[in-house]
């Protein structure tokens, strides 16, 4: 009987000790599946947003709005920092697309627009310039492990989502360079439901270019058999 007693602190402790233990990596769990779900959340909704951008729809904006405060979070926890300052951009960006497309100024948005040679001369040094400033930024300021293409993957999103805005059509070349390379760097960081969604994103790109290809060039042909009139394509929104 006294030996048991003296066991029984003893066994208490260990099954202290057991309880943390268990409770610990219960909370681990926890933390994996929500960044998990959140993974899956924002890319559902990144990718609804760009079905509608496909077709030319105002809806894309809001729901643009959602994915990138659930991808910002996302990219803060696993360490992808310029793709963090990337989201605060986008939220901004899309506030002003947003304005863009449905403002006053939408019947002179309504032509989807094409970049000359000179644009893309001017869109390639601007591209490279943000490349050197987020690349040096994130060698100085971060321990990214990914900064290059982490740098690269963020100066062309950044070009792309301006060309979104201004519905150029080369905006969606961009995107499928940008996703192409995005999909790499979110296999790197075990982020699985982003990586799939960039796939999807690359034959979207090819899709989108295509659609608005096609807009194009029937706004330009109802425009001259109707100049007086020039009704075009109206986006929904």
């Amino acid at each position: 009987m006294v030996g048991f007693e003296e066991d029984f602190p003893v066994t208490i402790n260990c099954g202290k000790i057991q309880a943390q233990s268990i409770l610990f990596n219960l909370l681990v769990v926890d933390e994996e599946n929500l960044l998990m779900l959140y993974d899956l959340i924002g890319a559902l909704l990144s990718l609804l947003s760009t079905y509608f951008f496909v077709r030319v729809d105002g809806k894309a904006w809001p729901i643009g709005l959602l994915a990138t405060c659930f991808n910002g979070w996302l990219y803060w926890h696993k360490g992808i920092y310029a793709d963090t300052c990337l989201e605060t951009f986008y939220f901004l960006s899309i506030g002003y697309g947003w304005y863009r497309w449905s403002g006053p100024q939408q019947q002179q948005l309504t032509l989807l627009k094409r970049l000359s040679t000179r644009q893309w001369l001017c869109l390639g040094i601007a591209i490279f310039a943000l490349y050197i400033i987020i690349l040096k930024s994130l060698t100085m300021f971060s321990n990214s492990s990914i900064a290059k293409i982490d740098a690269l993957t963020t100066a062309l999103s950044l070009a792309a989502q301006w060309l979104m805005c201004h519905k150029i059509i080369a905006t969606w070349i961009l995107w499928f360079i940008t996703d192409a390379l995005y999909a790499l760097m979110y296999l790197h960081k075990a982020l699985p439901f982003h990586t799939l969604l960039m796939l999807v994103y690359t034959g979207i790109a090819v899709s989108g270019y295509v659609c608005w290809l096609k807009q194009s060039r029937q706004i330009m042909i109802t425009t001259t058999l109707t100049p007086s009139n020039q009704p075009g394509c109206e986006p929904r929104v």
